[in-house]
């Protein structure tokens, strides 16, 4: 007998078989027990789930000649035939092949005549949502209304395309991305019965590489298989797979983090040298900085639930400590948009070295922020006179009662200097009035309200935390850097 791939000696031949479903086998089963069975049912999910699988494992259930069971035995005529694909009452019909009007015509005719041997006459439609309008509404009658002995079971991997009309009429089941946990599992199961010996992260490098897809994942462990033989380490998969393994992006990363532009270009350079495709590097390593935001935003426990293991949960957190949530979500877009931009690029490599470097200089792009701390510190020191003009200790930018009314921001004197622009910005943002002179780094004292009559003291306070903040370096830099217009503002009230 020729070799069988995996895929299909290990497809699920029973309910129970089927790899991370376990909502829609508890449905399905409990429907034949209770005799609830729908004449319709359209199942959704990515390539390689299960959708079809699920079909032929409930068109046994149906008629194994013990049925309706939830347990179909495998071993009855029935139940053979329709693993083997060539029951006369269970018809599998490619919708891609089979999309026009003359061959749902040809269907219809066939549900009036009654079922050759078996309970149901069962019609399997694969990527259903491919068959053309006309197709659908010659189907719509049959659908709605059809005879006691016929079950329609659609497949589909894009729901959106599937007419409301159609779905409106079928029980509909959303397949799920199997979980990295779950389908590592899996994988290492069939590598057991295969006589295959694996080290314990193998296989969850291919359950990442499969993506929630179990054909996919059983096609990749076929082919790391035949590359290693009876014994399958982490290198042997990364290699046949030409993807990286987890300490490469944590290299990669650490150097980010740290801003070492020269060690994250060499370690992207060792990635390239191994022949790891550009893109697939920068999509690696940004699915590993995601998982390291899963792990400050949702906490250690709560990360356990991802699949992921209380090692490379404490190596996450230690690579993520001291840097926020918002650096890292920053950071991970600019990945991802660098992946995607790799992908329609004829120099791939140079735009991934780009972006690399880039990502490791990300701390000179954060640089103003801490010169507006800097600033925010030294408007603080000269005796917090945003409180003080409020006599609260609400900042009058913020404050309810009275609440302050801001004037129309007047033009910039021609003469005024990028120095005394940023002192009316900064005193504009505390809520307070500030008049530049053109010639001189003097501030004249703002208008006090008439009435209460203005205080002296901080009049004079505000007047040395400006003088302050001219003679600040930080502020001169900060206006080379980001030049900005006046905004005056007055307090009343």
């Amino acid at each position: 007998m020729s070799y069988q791939v995996i895929a299909r000696k290990w497809r699920p031949q029973t309910f129970e078989d089927i790899v991370g479903q376990e909502h829609i086998v508890t449905t399905l089963k409990n429907s034949i027990t209770s005799g609830r069975v729908h004449h319709a049912f359209l199942f959704t999910g990515i390539r390689g789930i299960g959708k079809t699988t699920a079909a032929r494992v409930l068109a046994k259930a149906l008629n194994c000649v013990n049925g309706p069971t939830p347990q179909p035995c495998n071993e009855c005529e029935a139940c053979r035939e329709i693993t083997e694909g060539r029951s006369l009452d269970v018809k599998e019909i490619d919708g891609a092949s089979n999309r026009g009007i003359d061959s749902i015509r040809e269907l219809r005719e066939g549900v009036a005549f009654a079922s050759t041997r078996d309970r149901y006459k069962v019609y399997i439609i694969d990527e259903v949502h491919m068959l053309t309008n006309e197709a659908f509404n010659a189907l719509l009658k049959t659908l709605e209304e059809p005879p006691p002995h016929v079950v329609f079971i659609f497949a589909t991997t894009e729901l959106h395309k599937v007419p409301a009309t159609i779905a409106s009429r079928c029980q509909v089941f959303e397949f799920r991305r199997a979980s990295l946990q779950v389908l590592a599992r899996h994988l290492e199961h069939i590598a057991a019965g295969e006589g295959v010996t694996v080290e314990p992260d193998a296989m969850r490098l291919v359950a990442r590489e499969a993506d929630g897809s179990v054909r996919d994942g059983c096609s990749l462990l076929d082919q790391v298989i035949s590359f290693a033989g009876n014994n399958i380490r982490v290198d042997d998969v990364a290699a046949v797979l030409r993807t990286g393994n987890r300490g490469i992006f944590e290299n990669l990363l650490t150097a980010i983090l740290a801003g070492d532009s020269a060690t994250a270009l060499k370690v992207f350079v060792q990635t390239q040298e191994r022949g790891l495709p550009a893109r697939q590097v920068l999509a690696d390593l940004a699915r590993f900085l995601s998982e390291c935001i899963k792990v400050n935003v949702l906490g250690q426990q709560s990360a356990l639930e991802t699949g992921l293991t209380d090692a490379e949960i404490k190596q996450m957190v230690s690579l993520s400590s001291g840097r926020s949530v918002d650096y890292l979500a920053v950071l991970l877009n600019m990945l991802v948009d660098a992946s995607d931009r790799a992908a329609d690029s004829r120099s791939p490599e140079l735009l991934a070295q780009a972006a690399v470097v880039q990502a490791s200089r990300m701390d000179s792009l954060t640089g103003i922020e801490n010169m507006i701390s800097r600033l925010e510190d030294l408007m603080t020191g000269a005796g917090n006179l945003a409180s003080k003009a409020t006599s609260s200790n609400v900042s009058p930018a913020y404050a309810s009662n009275p609440a302050p009314r801001v004037a129309p921001p007047p033009q910039p004197k021609p003469s005024m200097g990028p120095a005394a622009q940023a002192a009316a910005r900064l005193h504009a943002i505390a809520g307070v009035s500030v008049d530049t002179a053109p010639a001189s780094h003097d501030v004249q004292q703002p208008q006090a309200p008439a009435s209460p009559e203005p205080n002296q003291d901080l009049l004079e306070r505000e007047s040395k935390a400006t003088r302050l903040i001219l003679n600040d370096p930080v502020v001169n830099r900060l206006t080379e850097l980001m030049p900005f217009e006046i905004v005056d503002t007055k307090l009343e009230g």
